[in-house]
């Protein structure tokens, strides 16, 4: 074990300092933290690679193998049809880089996936004197070693495989996933939602803990209290899984911005909205989501309600019936949580259509500042001139009557990068909108770290600024951040593709659309142009009619007139470019610096290009330095 001084300083350990036991115990903080809570993939594929890693067969840590012994593919898997273990990878990277930014920013040893490969990486970090190390001997029970990391096929509890009937099978992994869970939300205070900072990794954990309370952000959205799941059945096993879900909806609610969810410890405390306000009086609860849980043979029945707690009226409701075996009840519950938080809570969500509707009622110049965001959603959604100069003018009010509302300065940034990116409205007072959005989206950042929206925003400018990397990075991070939100996945699935890795790009937008039906449909552009450059016309034509984009959106147009431009549709491709020159008469002079503007790999240019000469574009040949025609 390693000791300090009795001066604090911080040491550099050297590389033979990484044992087995601290690499155990790196793993077993990260399996129970929140940022691998929601994902049991996510902790079979981590404690799949480390275990191959510390029994020396890193060769073996490949996509098939981790196809079969983790997603429990058959032999016949092929990497190249089934991106299953490359798209895991990609969440288990972000979600470690969330881990380290936040709850485990002191943690003396990291693991690391670098792209590329699957093979775990294990580097130390400076540690603070006084700090001890587990070696052999000191390793806490809690911790598992080696021995507990073999990947269970069946039921493991302490590290051994038991036999045991179905009901205690039941109740043996779901009190394991409750411990999980439980020093998972240790720490969280009586409002979920409201987030702090991450730790300072040089201060010590008895300074930070003496250390006054970060200042709360506050949230301007509504209230949601999660009622405690009931058992709806006789069996006491239920009890459990219902407290589990319970859980873990909390858990999934509160990474969405846009409004308040109470902590679960409140949910469990003052399980009806009356008990809570009758504790705390000033408490608002705006929505109460409550439900049941009950079991008929293998099968568990999850029934979940949304209630509008001012007037009682059911807003959404919805069952889940799934098999249940011991080894899936963590991701039975997991599942369920995930598909009612994004049903409830994502953009075009039951709670945003409910609290659109109340602010409708109100003119623009009257909306509230939750109000006027949830008008820049509808803007996000269909995109047009009027609309954009609406919400701009709603958003500018707002951060000057509201400036502590990171949201509220991270849409207005993407607001205002519209004026270059769509050519809404643009304001002589702003000749550089694109750089006015990048300063806009570091102020929401600075004012809240934690906001998805706000590396959102950030990720949109670095794009706009020719970063494709730097903003590839803030779309990661905001996925880190929440990993449930159909819009960040679709951001970051079309930087990947435009820069040439269709590969990685496409399923993620293609799994925002599986998660929500109602994403902005000007993504489907980008699925269009991935079936275009494959020769597929006939796909990438019903990609188009599936967005129907409006009139005013120019990259619809140019969609349209490269795929009718190489299939001889000289009728079709005729319209198109009509509407091309009528939205912009000079876009066939800077058709191409506008696609380098939009970092699309040079490659997809070229083909572009192609087919909107074949309509009938007349875009003259790029020029060399000195003017001469290439």
């Amino acid at each position: 074990m390693l000791h300090a001084s009795d001066e604090p300083q911080s040491t550099d350990l050297p590389a033979s300092a990484i044992t087995a036991p601290l690499i155990d115990a790196a793993l077993a903080r990260v399996l129970v933290s929140r940022s691998l809570r929601g994902s049991a993939r996510g902790r079979r594929f981590l404690q799949f690679i480390v275990q191959e890693a510390l029994a020396g067969r890193a060769n073996r840590i490949k996509a098939y193998t981790i196809a079969m012994d983790v997603f429990d593919r058959d032999a016949s898997f092929d990497p190249l049809l089934d991106p299953v273990v490359r798209i895991q990878a990609g969440r288990l990277r972000r979600a470690l880089e969330h881990y380290y930014l936040t709850e485990g920013a002191a943690d003396p040893l990291r693991i690391a996936i670098p792209k590329g490969g699957y093979v775990p990486q294990f580097s130390l970090v400076p540690v603070t004197a006084g700090t001890d190390l587990p070696d052999e001997a000191s390793s806490p029970a809690s911790v598992p070693t080696r021995a507990r990391l073999t990947l269970p096929r069946a039921p493991l509890i302490l590290g051994r495989r038991i036999d045991l009937p179905f009901r205690w099978l039941a109740i043996a992994a779901t009190v394991m996933g409750l411990a999980l869970l439980l020093l998972a939300v240790a720490g969280l205070e009586l409002f979920a939602g409201w987030r702090g900072v991450a730790p300072d990794p040089s201060r010590s954990a008895l300074e930070r803990a003496a250390a006054p309370a970060a200042p709360q952000r506050a949230v301007r959205g509504p209230a949601l209290l999660v009622l405690p799941f009931t058992n709806g059945s006789g069996d006491p096993t239920l009890d459990l899984v219902a407290d589990g879900i319970t859980e873990d909806l909390v858990a999934a609610l509160v990474r969405f911005d846009d409004f308040l969810v109470f902590g679960a410890d409140t949910s469990f405390r003052y399980p009806s909205a009356p008990a809570l306000r009758e504790a705390v009086p000033t408490t608002r609860v705006d929505y109460l989501l409550k439900g049941s849980v009950t079991q008929t043979g293998d099968y568990i029945q999850v029934t979940a309600t949304l209630i509008a707690a001012k007037d009682h009226r059911y807003l959404w409701s919805d069952s889940f019936r799934r098999a249940a075996t011991p080894t899936k009840l963590l991701d039975l519950r997991h599942d369920i949580a995930v598909q009612v938080t994004r049903t409830l809570a994502q953009s075009d969500g039951v709670i945003e259509r409910e609290e659109a509707r109340a602010s409708g009622e109100h003119a623009p110049q009257d909306l509230s500042s939750y109000a006027c965001l949830l008008r820049t959603r509808q803007y996000w959604r269909q995109f047009s001139a009027a609309l954009h100069a609406e919400v701009r003018d709603c958003l500018e009010r707002t951060t000057r009557s509201d400036p502590g509302y990171p949201e509220a300065w991270a849409a207005l940034a993407m607001v205002t990068i519209d004026e270059a990116r769509l050519g809404f409205n643009p304001s002589p007072a702003r000749p550089n909108p694109i750089d006015d959005g990048l300063r806009l989206a570091e102020r929401a950042v600075a004012l809240a770290p934690d906001s998805a929206l706000s590396h959102q925003a950030l990720g949109l400018a670095w794009w706009l600024r020719r970063e494709p990397q730097r903003s590839i990075a803030a779309y990661e991070q905001a996925l880190a951040l929440n990993p449930n939100d159909s819009a960040i996945l679709a951001d970051l699935g079309r930087c990947y593709s435009l820069t040439g890795e269709w590969e990685r790009g496409i399923p993620l937008i293609r799994e925002a659309f599986t998660r929500n039906p109602a994403q902005p449909s000007w993504y489907r552009i980008v699925i269009a142009t991935y079936h275009y450059m494959n020769g597929r016309y006939d796909d990438a034509l019903e990609e188009m009619r599936r967005a129907n984009l409006g009139r005013e959106v120019i990259l619809g147009h140019v969609a349209l007139a490269m795929i009718h431009g190489q299939t001889g549709n000289r009728t079709e491709a005729a319209k198109e470019v009509s509407e091309i020159l009528r939205l912009d008469p000079n876009f066939p002079i800077k058709v191409i610096a506008e696609f380098e503007r939009r970092n699309i790999h040079p490659d997809i240019i070229v083909r572009i290009v192609d087919g909107l000469r074949k309509a009938g574009l007349a875009i003259p040949p790029p020029q060399m330095a000195d003017g001469e025609k290439l």
